[in-house]
């Protein structure tokens, strides 16, 4: 999915717009008036995915919203991610706070659904622990290289408490790190243990885009012979394009982001409040 919003469609939609009521139909009806498609874009779908109920302000919601769209002329269709604020009398697609100056838009994310649970993203605790953290990382995100290993070995001191499941999620500004996750996926297949654990504590730091000085590091690091050719296995690739629509799906931006029981933790530690001694 592109990064793109609905600011790339022609939308009558205001802060001080009106409408009677705030159920999903009545914002999807609402949606479908205020936004029309440009001479690039043929709107083919418009829904809402989710809500949820904003704390602070009582009676507002936040709309998870999906457009679908076709390109003009290009054969190609892509979907969009957005998300509009409403009391069932106003409706606004941004919240800015009053002291910051600074939009509160991007802190609310979509909650992590049941189906997004995958045994084959656990990576440290027990698959029947009570709680579930799902991590989505980038390997060579600075702050990651730090978060990481913290979150592995706190689940690894209470793996009947907690399952840890790590999503990928390569940025765009670190080129590398599409290769150096799907070294770490062969790796693992091949029975490597403790492979996240061992890159992140390893804090690579490579410079431009190189294929072949990123695989040399992984096999001098884990101690194995993976050739270029196995990076792009069909299981390897099918598991990052797996991660990748769940991305997608919560419209996430920027790593890590973190999920405690399929809430979005913005402290991303909350999960030390659940543990029972």
């Amino acid at each position: 999915m592109k990064s793109l919003t609905l600011k790339l469609l022609t939308i009558a939609l205001s802060v001080n717009t009106l409408f009677a009521g705030a159920t999903e139909d009545k914002v999807l009806k609402f949606l479908s008036k205020s936004t029309t498609a440009t001479k690039s874009y043929k709107i083919t779908d418009i829904r809402v995915e989710s809500s949820q109920n904003i704390p602070s302000m009582t009676g507002w919601k936040v709309y998870f919203i999906k457009i679908d769209l076709d390109l003009v002329g290009k054969n190609k269709s892509i979907t969009i991610s957005d998300k509009i604020f409403t009391d069932g009398k106003l409706v606004t697609k941004d919240l800015v706070d009053i002291n910051t100056a600074k939009s509160i838009k991007n802190s609310f994310v979509p909650d992590f659904r049941a189906e997004f649970y995958s045994d084959s993203n656990i990576i440290a605790g027990s698959k029947t622990a009570p709680n579930k953290i799902a991590v989505f990382s980038d390997p060579l995100c600075p702050f990651c290289m730090s978060y990481m290993p913290d979150v592995i070995n706190f689940v690894k001191k209470y793996p009947k408490q907690f399952t840890l499941y790590y999503y990928h999620f390569p940025l765009n500004i670190h080129p590398n790190s599409k290769t150096l996750i799907k070294a770490g996926l062969v790796a693992k297949k091949l029975g490597i243990k403790d492979v996240d654990l061992k890159m992140y504590d390893e804090a690579f730091d490579f410079g431009k885009k190189d294929e072949k000085l990123v695989l040399a590091s992984v096999n001098k690091l884990l101690g194995t012979n993976i050739k270029l050719e196995e990076l792009n296995q069909e299981d390897i690739l099918k598991h990052m394009e797996d991660d990748k629509k769940i991305v997608d799906a919560l419209g996430l931006s920027g790593t890590p982001r973190v999920f405690v029981n399929g809430k979005i933790d913005p402290k991303r530690n909350t999960y030390f409040n659940l543990v029972k001694k």
